[in-house]
């Protein structure tokens, strides 16, 4: 009996051990944006990183159709 309840606690603590590092990738945290040292700005500029990206679409798009 102790046998079984050792591999059924064995098989438990493997499939939680599995699945919390598996969430790890879904709780992803903002990238880190450093002001001055010790200050991180990035949870306020977090939003402003993809603008410059967003801007140069069309340009770039344009440059396709040229080339």
């Amino acid at each position: 009996m102790s046998k079984n309840l050792a591999r059924l606690t064995a098989a438990t603590v493997t499939s939680l051990a599995l699945l919390g590092l598996g969430a790890g990738a879904a709780q992803a945290e903002p990238p880190s944006i450093w002001v001055i040292p010790g200050v991180d700005a990035g949870g306020l500029l977090s939003p402003t990183v993809g603008l410059p990206t967003a801007a140069l679409n069309p340009v770039v798009g344009l440059l396709d159709a040229l080339s």
